[in-house]
């Protein structure tokens, strides 16, 4: 068995057109043909491509070149984009209508769900979206781990088509969470005695980072420009007595529609019961547990973060797949 650092993105993500895809979990494990959107979407129809397709990034196509991707918009651009909605005239966060769920959703706020995808889309090079990853199918992943051991969460992989190929061999998007799946259908690409260790043993620096946290009768507009101000995709949800209820992300602004943005101005756990009704409830670990059970909870519920949280449920750390996969870079 090789390594995790020998592997390449056709060893992650195999592509076999002559078997379809059946199951989640083969989904899980096969290629994905990409899904690309053309420059002239609103920023409504991406959210759209982005709930309905279940994922939380859309490379864009060039208005001046055929076919070639230029950039791609991601949940973070998403958060950055609301986060800039106008607050509305007066206070309404107590005005709700029970019966139509929500308060009335200002105009401004319509009209910027109705504005070009460009206006989500970032020149800033210090962005993901900007200055994304392009690595080749058949080099080793060693370059890729370590782009997403420092926050890098997606890299297009280039995948060329032979002269003896029967069909093209699509270009695909590789994902920290592609990379931790893998891993936890293969364990053998990973020491054991690191799987066993803790995260308090593996990940100190998680639990001595401040921890993004809201409260779970914030405003969710409040809410959401707190983690865009300190660069965070997530915060845990805390009860009055800082005990842990509940996740927002940005992945959850994916549900947003011209109907129900006025849920901006509801409190947080209002906002995610309307928006997510079926949610489970936030998953955790103790300081005890291992890493291999992270990964385990990580791929089972198809999430990016566990909560590490005390004997009263208060969190005292977050280990994300940048965690996981930092450690792994360093280990391997």
């Amino acid at each position: 068995m090789k390594s995790l650092k020998e592997l390449t993105p056709a060893d992650l993500k195999p592509w076999d057109p002559a078997h379809p895809v059946t199951t989640d979990e083969h989904m899980r494990l096969r290629r994905r043909r990409l899904i690309v959107a053309s420059p002239t979407i609103t920023v409504a129809e991406a959210l759209d491509m982005l709930a309905s397709n279940n994922i939380i990034s859309l490379p864009i196509y060039s208005h001046y070149v055929p076919g070639k991707i230029v950039n791609i918009v991601n949940i973070r651009d998403i958060l950055a984009y609301t986060t800039s909605l106008p607050n509305p005239q007066g206070d309404n966060s107590s005005q709700a209508d029970p019966t139509k769920g929500s308060v009335a959703v200002p105009e401004s706020w319509k009209e910027k769900l109705e504005s070009n995808i460009e206006s989500v889309m970032t020149l800033d090079a210090t962005k993901e979206s900007y200055r994304f990853l392009e690595c080749d199918i058949d080099e080793n992943i060693g370059k890729v781990m370590k782009a997403f051991s420092s926050g890098i969460h997606r890299a297009l992989v280039c995948a060329y088509p032979t002269p003896d190929a029967k069909s093209p061999n699509p270009s695909f998007l590789l994902t920290q969470s592609d990379m931790v799946y893998y891993i936890s259908k293969h364990p053998d690409v990973v020491p054991k005695e690191i799987l066993d260790h803790s995260v308090q043993a593996l990940f100190p620096e998680a639990f001595s980072r401040t921890l993004l946290t809201v409260r779970a009768q914030d405003p969710t507009l409040h809410a959401l420009r707190y983690m865009d101000h300190n660069d965070r995709t997530a915060a845990a949800v805390l009860d009055h007595e800082g005990r842990l209820v509940g996740n927002i992300s940005a992945s959850d602004l994916r549900g947003l529609r011209d109907t129900n943005l006025g849920l901006l101005q509801d409190p947080v756990m209002q906002f995610l019961d309307r928006i997510r009704p079926q949610r489970p409830s936030p998953v955790v670990t103790t300081r005890d547990g291992t890493l291999g059970y992270v990964i385990e909870q990580v791929c089972n519920h198809k999430i990016h973060r566990v909560w590490v949280v005390d004997d009263e449920r208060r969190p005292v750390a977050v280990v994300t797949l940048t965690d996981i996969i930092g450690l792994l870079d360093k280990r391997l």
